[in-house]
């Protein structure tokens, strides 16, 4: 599926909203208690300009993610959320949106960039590493008693 990425718009909260509630890690991490912790993030990532969306040519948001340029050690770009509407997975718009943080990466300089994906989320790792990225660390209760993350890198100078 063909995408435009764009910076969000921070009155398009709600919208960018619906694209995670329909996700593994929405249900683990964030229903139904925990949403205003998602609007909270959300809504500062917005405003600080870290966040990315996939439109289709209509305008309709299909995905997003947001991007911390320096938040892995303060040094490397870390991909700290990506979410894809549920009717729009598979069709390339996660691809699309993990092209963007590595060019974006690339054009800043990094010679390697992070992500983190729960251990209850296989089709996020899959993806993650059909794109080149490589298990280096696995951390037990990162954020959540019970639930582990697989650290994955992909190294940009090879």
């Amino acid at each position: 599926m063909d995408v435009q990425i764009a910076p969000g718009q921070p009155e398009r909260l709600e919208e960018y909203l619906e694209i995670l509630r329909d996700s593994a890690l929405y249900e683990h991490y964030y229903a139904p208690d925990e949403e205003r912790t998602l609007r909270a993030i959300l809504s500062d990532a917005l405003a600080r300009g870290a966040v990315l969306i996939a439109y289709r040519h209509t305008g309709e948001a299909v995905g997003l993610m947001q991007c911390e340029w320096q938040g892995m050690f303060g040094a490397w770009p870390y991909l700290a959320l990506l979410g894809v509407k549920k009717q729009w997975r598979g069709q390339g718009v996660g691809h699309s949106l993990l092209q963007a943080f590595e060019r974006i990466s690339r054009q800043m300089g990094a010679r390697q960039i992070f992500i983190c994906v729960s251990h209850f989320n296989p089709r996020a790792r899959a993806l993650y590493t059909s794109f080149g990225f490589r298990k280096c660390a696995l951390i037990d209760d990162l954020y959540r008693d019970g639930i582990r993350e697989n650290v994955l890198r992909k190294r940009l100078d090879d």
